[in-house]
């Protein structure tokens, strides 16, 4: 923010007069620009006449001017105004420079100055105020509210007006703010219930001044439409926890690709394209960061392709270049010193009839790229050390999260092994880009685990402020490191509720809550950002509606949240008289 400058408050646009000088001339001369003076010497002192003074009484110049003796360097023009240079302007001011005279400041343009400046910051401070997302509350040392923006109007329903000079203690209880101004604390990113049905994620601090506390500062954002969906989510896991088992067997047996969670756009778009290349014997590239479910899409796409073969899985990045081709290829009997006498297939021909997925294909070294390529083209191979060609029905299915095409253009991959394997690429979205599928990968994670590390106990709740910190986390390792972090927790889990006390240091680390959560998945160009919760949101709305045959006040009772939130999100999402009709409708047929 700009600082005051010495210059901000003087008038360098002077006219000298005789001490003599008419006062009808000295009006003439200034006219009516309030950044003009006169000066005026007699006897030996310099005297000054502003547009101001002028309505005094006087016949000549020097029967109005205010004389002052003070002459100060004009060297003090070019800086900041401090504590200091502010007690020069106690009285009026005259700066010389090389014996001329060419400035002045008097204690009403200071005064003026300070007034404007103090003006300009408290719109400034307003506009930013009003500009944020989060509600932000000040109170004074007696605590009483002396800010509170348009977003806390929002968020709590009560209007500034009404709580501006109040004592906050009179509209709230269980006061973070309040506390860290009492206790001199500094709060960051704290979850936080300041009133019945209200959750938030809360900053706050004390104001200092002088040494002293001054009062406190807090600003909010509010998680309480993401601690609702958590607590239905938690209700609708109890109910339906005894048919999961059953309805997961009957999902195997039907769908193969059952295996993969979540409903977001970007995941759906994938198994519908997985689906169609499953039907075929077609190569599939599989793409994305690592941890985001490769390998569990081409399980998926084997599984649904009716193959009757096994699914041989191998990681090119895990085996030693120089054992690399008998590990692919088999060797024959008396290949190498140290092999087996009768010979060993290898995982290629292990994988006749069914599927060879290819993980981390990226790193398999130059020489085994067009061996592979010839076992494509050709579907036969020569086991090491054997001169009889070993021929093979084997559906390729590849996987990296490497820049394949950076690769080819450095050398290290075949630009024609590339386009035998390309065939159709399927990119996989990460975590981050699809967030409103974390709570049903949470809740079968929590299940999943559950059964294998506490099988008699019944771990089926999630903290809102866990479930609030997945939601805000980046996952930089994707549904693997979500997966590693739920097994953690419900192995430490004291209890029936999963909470953040257990989560490892790392994730606190890399909890950034600050960051939005909006935007889309393409599946066409690869490009991702950050969904909202919406399509979980509708889901739940739509579904409540149905079960409560659209009466409003049940279906808010359902949900657990008021019935002008209801209202909102039914105007949000369009549910009202048209489309919550057109599901009337659909329901009766």
């Amino acid at each position: 923010m700009k600082l005051l400058r010495v210059e901000d408050i003087v008038i360098t646009n002077l006219i000298t007069l005789a001490p003599a000088t008419p006062v009808a001339d000295v009006a003439a001369s200034m006219g009516d620009d309030s950044q003009v003076a006169a000066l005026v010497q007699s006897n030996g002192k310099w005297g000054y006449i502003t547009v101001n003074q002028l309505g005094k009484s006087g016949k000549f110049a020097h029967d109005i001017a205010d004389y002052t003796a003070v002459i100060r360097p004009a060297t003090l023009l070019s800086g900041q105004l401090n504590s200091t240079h502010a007690e020069l302007f106690s009285g009026a001011v005259l700066f010389e420079s090389d014996g001329i005279i060419v400035a002045l400041s008097t204690p009403g343009i200071f005064f003026k100055a300070l007034i404007n400046r103090y003006c300009l910051q408290q719109a400034q401070m307003s506009a930013v105020l009003d500009t944020v997302g989060e509600s932000v509350c000040v109170i004074d040392e007696t605590n009483k509210v002396v800010v509170w923006n348009k977003s806390a109007e929002k968020l709590y329903g009560i209007v500034a007006d009404e709580i501006l000079g109040n004592r906050i203690d009179n509209f709230f209880s269980n006061l973070l703010v309040k506390k860290a101004a009492s206790e001199r604390l500094t709060v960051k990113d704290q979850y936080h219930k300041p009133c019945s049905g209200t959750h938030v994620l809360i900053n706050a601090a004390p104001i200092l001044w002088d040494g002293n506390v001054a009062g406190g500062v807090s600003a909010e954002r509010d998680i309480t439409e993401i601690v609702n969906l958590n607590q239905e989510l938690t209700r609708t896991s109890r109910k339906v926890q005894s048919l999961e088992i059953e309805i997961d067997k009957i999902s195997a047996g039907v769908d193969a690709f059952s295996s993969v969670c979540g409903h977001s756009p970007s995941i759906v778009s994938a198994v519908s394209i997985a689906r169609k290349v499953a039907a075929t014997n077609a190569p599939l590239l599989l793409r994305g960061e690592s941890g985001t479910g490769k390998e569990v899409f081409a399980r998926a796409v084997h599984n649904a392709s009716g193959r009757k073969g096994k699914f041989i899985e191998i990681n090119c990045g895990a085996i030693p270049a120089s054992l690399f081709e008998s590990e692919l290829f088999g060797y024959h009997s008396g290949a190498f010193t140290g092999a087996d006498r009768k010979g060993k297939p290898g995982l290629v021909e292990l994988a006749d009839g069914g599927t060879l997925f290819l993980d981390e294909i990226g790193e398999m070294p130059k020489e085994m790229q067009v061996k592979l390529l010839r076992v494509l083209q050709e579907k036969k191979f020569y086991r090491v050390g054997g001169d009889k060609p070993v021929h093979v029905d084997v559906r390729i299915i590849s996987a990296t999260h490497r820049d394949l095409e950076d690769m080819i253009s450095s050398g290290e991959f075949r630009d024609d092994l590339y386009y035998r394997l390309n065939v159709v690429t399927l990119q996989l979205p990460p975590l981050r880009s699809r967030r409103e599928d974390i709570p049903e990968l949470v809740y079968r994670g929590l299940k999943h685990f559950g059964a294998i590390h506490n099988p008699g106990a019944a771990i089926n709740k999630v903290e809102p402020e866990l479930m609030a910190a997945f939601l805000e986390y980046d996952w930089p390792g994707n549904v693997r490191e979500l997966n590693n972090i739920l097994e953690r927790l419900v192995i430490l889990a004291d209890g029936d509720t999963l909470t953040t006390a257990n989560l490892p240091a790392n994730f606190r680390i890399g909890y950034h809550p600050t960051k939005p959560v909006t935007a889309n998945y393409n599946p066409a160009d690869g490009l991702t950002t950050i969904p909202e919760l919406t399509t979980l949101e509708r889901t739940l709305i739509e579904q409540a509606l149905k079960e409560a045959n659209f009466n409003k006040a049940a279906t808010a009772k359902k949900l657990g949240i008021p019935r002008s939130t209801l209202y909102y999100k039914m105007r949000q999402f369009n549910l009202e008289h048209g489309t919550v009709s057109h599901l009337t409708s659909m329901s009766k047929n």
